[in-house]
């Protein structure tokens, strides 16, 4: 994506109730984000890298799924944070795939099952519709296998992996 197609925004105008001086000087930190629709919401540029964002809506139905080595599994990235490695996902298993490995991760893994049935084989933990999993940091967990087409929101607060897993042949697939 580039400056060309996703212009700096115009400035939201002051709410009413707010000062303009409150409007003008309650401002947080600025970020760095990438995801399905970072780019389109940039509305100040504050240095090279850094900017200051609208509020963001994706509509995740409008963007296809980006397969990944693992066969069987596809993604829709939806927020991404460059400098902490953070993010938030849509993952995709076809039915009899799953991660082939016992592993950990270098953060915290959060998922929630909109769809399906995804086990973790060795504690035979299963998370179905509404499911909720937490994943903490270092906590070795694996392998596991979608019973049936699984979707999950999936959450990381930094980095996903320590090092690049077997499984993947394209490190990208392990951010």
């Amino acid at each position: 994506m580039d400056a060309e197609e996703y212009p700096i925004a115009a400035p939201r105008a002051c709410p009413p109730g707010v000062s303009q001086a409150d409007w003008e000087n309650n401002l947080g930190e600025p970020g760095h984000y990438a995801g399905l629709a970072g780019d389109a919401a940039r509305e100040e540029q504050v240095d090279e890298h850094l900017y200051r964002f609208r509020e963001i809506l994706v509509h995740a139905d409008d963007h296809e799924w980006v397969d990944k080595t693992l066969a069987g599994l596809s993604h829709k990235m939806l927020w991404r944070d460059e400098q902490t490695e953070a993010s938030i996902g849509l993952i995709r298993f076809a039915k009899g795939a799953g991660i082939p490995m016992r592993h950990s991760h270098d953060s915290n893994q959060f998922m929630y099952c909109l769809s399906g049935r995804y086990t973790y084989v060795p504690t035979g933990i299963t998370l179905v519709p509404g499911s909720f999993y937490w994943n903490p940091k270092g906590s070795m967990h694996g392998p596991t296998l979608a019973e049936e087409e699984s979707i999950l929101l999936e959450i990381y607060d930094g980095p996903h992996y320590p090092t690049q897993p077997a499984w993947y042949s394209d490190p990208n697939d392990a951010r």
